[in-house]
C-alpha cells in the first residue's frame, strides 16, 4: 500500500506523492556541492508510521568535487516543486485533478 524510493534529488530531503503512498528519500546532502538540497532518514516504526529525519547541508570552504567527474557526466538536477496538471504559473487551475 505504499512505496519507498530513493536515488532521485528532492530539495527538502524526502518528498510525498500520490496523497502519501508514494516517499522519494534523498540522503545526500548539498549534492554534487552545489545544490544546497537537505537528505533526510525515514525511519519506520513498528506500527509503520514513517517518521523523516532531516540532515542539513554545512557551508564548505573548499570544493571537494573532482572537476573531471563534472565534465564526463554533469549532476542530475534536483526535482522541481510539483504542480497540478492544469495549474500555470500563477497557481491557477483549469479543474484538471494532480
Amino acid at each position: 500500500s505504499m512505496i519507498i524510493r530513493a536515488h532521485e534529488c528532492v530539495m527538502d530531503g524526502f518528498e510525498r506523492f500520490a496523497n502519501g503512498r508514494l516517499i522519494t528519500v534523498f540522503s545526500a546532502t548539498d549534492y554534487c556541492g552545489h545544490h544546497k538540497n537537505a537528505g533526510a532518514l525515514l525511519f519506520v516504526r513498528r506500527d509503520l508510521t514513517i517518521v523523516p529525519k532531516l540532515i542539513y547541508p554545512v557551508e564548505r570552504t573548499m570544493n571537494t568535487w573532482d572537476p573531471m567527474i563534472m565534465q564526463q557526466r554533469p549532476p542530475t538536477p534536483p526535482r522541481q516543486v510539483p504542480r497540478r496538471l492544469g495549474e500555470d504559473e500563477k497557481g491557477q487551475i483549469d479543474g484538471s485533478e494532480w
